[in-house]
């Protein structure tokens, strides 16, 4: 039996256990540093109080003995990798693998030019990092409810997907405390900063006007085409010599690759994206392959697909069957990967859609959207039980 190891449980590295469970030639082992598969897609929801942490968490072990035949799980930190050895190095030992599927997703990389920014803010990439910020949204909303009075600025850095989605939640929750908060709601002042002339740069021009739309009849403010120079204690400072007062920031503005493990001899990108064939193999290692937000992922056309939990999703699945096939002693064609379409959450019950050539906004934008990540998110839910029910029982969750 060959033992396949994923490193990464987020969207990319379930996708691929899920695929490679059912063989019963492969030995899937999922390691990840934390216990816990997290939906970064619904973050916006959990900032701005419209979700709770059981609808964007569920326990890895758990979800790895929902499998008929269970899926051994490693809660471990990843600190290296010898391909020559074939050995994934953890910081409490190692693990011998056949194949190997990198998933390590990506994390919130702070700009080092701008002084006091990884100080002073907050990233989504980690849950913990999403905690501290939406308890601190929940505390500006409670001291206005008791009463407190005086303006703060929540700074959103950073106007792509993640930054316009959970700018615009924010947005919504305020309009709906105004029944409670009464005026002291507009106290509350949400600007959405970024370097671009617009937001969502490079997205279709339909999604950007929906979305500009939608947060101005929202009350965010936007701020484009501005270069922050530093951050200090209650201020951001721009390059043309402006000043924001703030009262707390959210910094969405950029990723960096989870392959700090990986060997010096592993090329890799700007972003730190390990740069992988068109079969998504780390080149001269066909045992290797890099998936999701971890590798650079392009397009027939040769062009880099965004970061996204489709495209990660797909990549995944691919290299599943890739390491299925081979066994077979066949072979995957390349990988064809493209983007069959986008949703932005807009606050409340608003979404904007481009999918197949289609594009709208509104409402019925939200609800396929939602019916989207209900079907993913039922879907681990249940194997979650599944796996409660066998550890109640006693049941071995190793293979």
């Amino acid at each position: 039996m060959k033992r396949v190891v994923i490193a990464g449980g987020g969207y990319a590295g379930l996708r691929a256990v899920e695929r490679l469970a059912d063989s019963e030639d492969l030995e899937p082992v999922l390691v990840d540093a934390n216990s816990y598969h997290f939906m970064q897609t619904e973050v916006y929801g959990y900032i701005a109080g419209t979700k709770e942490i059981d609808e964007i968490a569920i326990d890895l072990d758990l979800w790895c003995r929902g499998f008929e035949r269970p899926v051994r799980f490693v809660k471990d930190s990843i600190v290296g990798l010898d391909p020559q050895r074939r050995v994934l190095v953890l910081a409490n030992g190692e693990l011998e693998y056949d194949y190997l599927i990198i998933a390590t997703g990506a994390r919130t990389k702070f700009p080092e030019s701008i002084k006091g920014l990884r100080e002073r803010s907050f990233g989504i990439k980690r849950l913990g990092r999403s905690f501290g910020f939406h308890h601190k949204f929940e505390e500006v909303v409670k001291r206005r409810l008791e009463g407190e009075s005086g303006r703060v600025n929540i700074a959103v850095v950073g106007a792509g997907l993640s930054g316009v989605e959970v700018a615009a939640e924010m947005g919504y929750m305020l309009k709906r405390y105004k029944k409670v908060l009464g005026a002291r709601a507009d106290d509350i002042e949400i600007t959405l900063i970024d370097a671009c002339d617009t937001i969502l740069p490079g997205m279709d021009p339909f999604l950007i006007g929906a979305a500009a739309d939608r947060l101005k009849k929202l009350g965010v403010s936007l701020k484009v085409s501005a270069l922050i120079e530093s951050v200090e204690e209650s201020a951001i400072l721009f390059e043309n010599g402006d000043r924001m007062e703030y009262g707390f920031i959210i910094f969405t503005g950029g990723i960096t690759a989870n392959s700090d493990f990986t060997p010096e001899s592993f090329e890799k990108n700007g972003m730190g994206q390990l740069i992988v064939t068109p079969f998504l193999n780390i080149d001269g290692h066909e045992e290797i392959y890099a998936v999701g937000d971890a590798a650079q992922i392009e397009d027939p056309h040769g062009r880099p697909l965004p970061p996204t939990a489709q495209i990660a999703e797909k990549s995944a699945e691919y290299a599943a069957k890739s390491i299925i096939k081979s066994l077979r002693g066949s072979m995957q064609k390349p990988f064809m990967g493209r983007l069959d379409g986008m949703f932005i959450a807009l606050g409340g019950r608003y979404a904007a859609a481009e999918i197949f050539g289609f594009r709208f906004s509104g409402v019925a934008a939200y609800y396929m959207k939602r019916m989207v990540t209900l079907i993913y998110f039922l879907g681990i839910d249940l194997r979650a039980n599944a796996g409660y029910r066998v550890r109640s029982s006693g049941r071995p969750a190793d293979v």
